[in-house]
């Protein structure tokens, strides 16, 4: 064994033959505290540590309370092994292409000194120099976001299914084609937000109506969002009269088009507005995927124009508040998806980016289900169904985890990497409530200030009174508008470019139901604003 000192307490070694590397695991698991990360190809991990001592060592780590996350390739051949160690690891995920292993702890990492498949592993490098650790944490997490869930990928070979793709189309021809294949191969239901009033004419010529109408006799549910003109109208009162399965709402005019099929397949197209009949000349780059995760967020978006849109023409009082809400929504849909056009657009002309393309891609595809959830949670507020359950949990806890999820958002996102944000209280601090209730609010609360906060600071502060504990989160942004903060926590209320101003009204609803308040005020130095909230002492356990 051979090693170099980086300093009196930092060490770095290269270790030889399968005693000295389980031992050194076995040290590196003991000292773990936190969180353990692990990043191992099927085979060589076991082969070296052999079996039960890696089983053992891994359910020592779950009995001590600490965070495992995994990260391997699930093929046919392990996935009843990977099943197992999903018994012990609740945090499990598949990455195609594998090689080697690693595990970084809190403070130590061990990693196997070649990428080849040699079987035993006779070289193992160990470091806990500071730097180097975080750099392999690093490492790990970009290789986590790569990741998908161990679920899926499970499902994906028990139902033989294809894998996730991300196809970007430029051929109008094509694109024409897979609509009209999406449409025939239809089971149970087909959602469609078509921007025109004339993409409905174009898709009755085509004969897309036709096939709808079709599947629609026999049983296939069939939502279409369009506008509605008297172009269009003949169209609309024929399928509404001709099957009760054909639902027709009328929605805002815009320049994406979408069709998910199923629940399993969508395709996002641009549509120009041109005098030619012929449909595929009206469509521009385009976006053919099976993504599960944007396809629900897509989904809930749509269940939410439709059920608003509904709601409205039910509500006749309340029409201007519901028209509201629907531009806000479909504004807040098209953003993201035309994000997700560029980029796909992107993929296409620079190749060379793709890992970056793909990451933005994902990025807008969080940012709808955000949006799908915020809106979701709305409307269960205004039903009153909006639930909040009692659990112990460390406050002070959640706010650390929070800085340091959106510390490793920002540092993706170049117009936020000027921000500096970070937390001050006490080291723990119990309540009880409901946990992902609060994280809820305090994130929308840094959200919130992350969106005015052009560069400069954004400190999360916690303190305990003798009848209740309070978060604030204190910025230096732009402020709040005069004109604003009679309306602060209402809905709908914003005057940034981009959200669709429920978050505040979701926090206010959640704090309350706690038996909390919530408040905002601009800071007295004029420089930015801070918001508070406070929950009841006999809700906080000593």
């Amino acid at each position: 064994m051979r090693y170099v000192k980086a300093n009196n307490a930092e060490k770095t070694e290269i270790l030889f033959g399968q005693h000295d590397v389980l031992e050194k695991w076995k040290q590196c698991a003991f000292n773990t505290k936190v969180e353990i990360n692990i990043y191992a190809d099927s085979g060589s991990s076991l082969e070296t540590l052999g079996f039960k001592n890696y089983v053992e060592i891994l359910r020592y780590l779950k009995e001590k309370n600490v965070r495992i996350r995994y990260i391997t390739e699930i093929s046919e051949q392990n996935s009843q092994f990977c099943k197992m160690l999903m018994n012990i690891i609740s945090e499990f995920r598949h990455l195609d292409g594998i090689k080697g292993a690693f595990g970084v702890t809190d403070e130590e990492f061990l990693a196997t000194s070649t990428l080849q498949e040699v079987k035993p592993v006779s070289h193992a490098i160990y470091s806990n120099a500071k730097q180097l650790v975080e750099v392999q944490r690093h490492i790990f997490e970009t290789l986590w976001n790569r990741s998908i869930p161990a679920e899926r990928k499970l499902k994906e070979i028990e139902e033989g299914s294809e894998p996730e793709f991300f196809e970007v189309i430029n051929d109008p021809q094509r694109s024409a084609k897979i609509i009209t294949n999406l449409v025939g191969s239809i089971n149970s239901e087909a959602l469609l937000l078509l921007p025109l009033s004339k993409s409905l004419v174009r898709l009755y010529r085509l004969g897309v109506l036709d096939q709808l109408s079709r599947s629609a006799r026999r049983g296939v549910k069939v939502n279409i969002i369009c506008p509605i003109d008297p172009q269009s109208d003949p169209i609309v009162q024929s399928l509404r009269s001709n099957n009760s399965n054909i639902n027709v709402l009328n929605g805002p005019e815009g320049s994406v088009g979408l069709v998910v099929v199923d629940n399993s397949k969508f395709f996002i197209s641009e549509v120009h507005e041109e005098s030619d009949i012929e449909f595929s000349k009206t469509l521009g780059y385009g976006l053919y995927s099976n993504s599960a995760s944007v396809i629900q967020s897509i989904r809930l978006f749509f269940d939410l124009l439709w059920k608003s849109d509904e709601l409205s023409e039910k509500l006749k009082d309340h029409e201007r508040v519901q028209t509201e809400f629907i531009n806000i929504a479909s504004h807040e849909i098209k953003t993201p998806i035309q994000s997700i056009l560029t980029y796909s657009e992107l993929l296409q002309s620079e190749p060379e980016k793709n890992e970056s393309y793909v990451d933005a891609i994902r990025r807008n595809a969080l940012r709808l289900k955000l949006l799908s959830n915020n809106l979701l949670d709305m409307t269960k507020i205004q039903s009153k169904t909006l639930v909040v359950h009692r659990d112990r949990f460390d406050l002070s806890d959640v706010a650390l985890s929070i800085v340091e999820d959106f510390r490793n958002q920002m540092k993706s996102n170049q117009s936020q990497s000027s921000v500096k944000i970070s937390f001050s209280g006490p080291d723990h601090v119990i309540v009880e409530g409901d946990k992902e209730r609060i994280t809820q609010v305090i994130s929308n609360l840094v959200h919130n200030a992350l969106k005015f906060t052009g560069g400069g600071t954004i400190m999360l502060g916690l303190r305990k009174g003798p009848e209740e504990v309070t978060m604030s989160v204190k910025d230096t942004g732009q402020g709040i508008a005069q004109n604003i903060m009679p309306h602060l926590f209402t809905k709908f209320t914003t005057k940034h470019h981009s959200g669709t101003g429920v978050g505040l009204y979701i926090s206010k609803n959640i704090v309350e139901a706690h038996g909390g308040k919530i408040w905002g005020r601009n800071n007295p130095n004029g420089r930015g604003a801070t918001f508070e909230f406070s929950l009841p002492l006999n809700l906080c356990m000593q």
